[in-house]
């Protein structure tokens, strides 16, 4: 299975980090992977408190993340610190952070649903 790719040159924010040691982990499984395979797009994922931001390239089932935000992404989703924390460990669900505000998100939202499943442990 594949692993996710760091942008050439870059070393990750803390964000990123942690995001891609779950979706390494969640690439493992031949279920996840294969959710992500056909996808093709980007999608930034932005902390709302420090605007720190990361942003997800996915094509032909490959995964690059960079740092920071890029314009135009396919997909966005932006929470506080600790909604992301609950939700990247499983604890809350992305559908009712969003249906409670606790995540705002747009762009292409089954693309997000799609990609949550291998940036959440579970």
């Amino acid at each position: 299975m594949p692993e996710v790719k760091v942008k050439k040159g870059q070393e990750l924010n803390g964000l990123g980090t942690m995001l891609k040691e779950i979706m390494d982990a969640n690439l493992k499984d031949p279920k996840k992977y294969k959710r992500i395979e056909k996808l093709k797009g980007s999608m930034v994922i932005r902390e709302s408190t420090s605007g720190v931001a990361v942003t997800l390239h996915i094509k032909g089932g490959e995964v690059e993340l960079q740092n920071d935000a890029i314009d135009k992404p396919t997909a966005f989703m932006e929470a506080g610190f600790e909604n992301l924390a609950y939700i990247s460990s499983g604890q809350l669900s992305p559908i009712i952070a969003m249906l409670t505000g606790k995540l705002k998100a747009g762009g292409n939202l089954l693309m997000l649903l799609k990609v949550s499943n291998i940036t959440v442990l579970k």
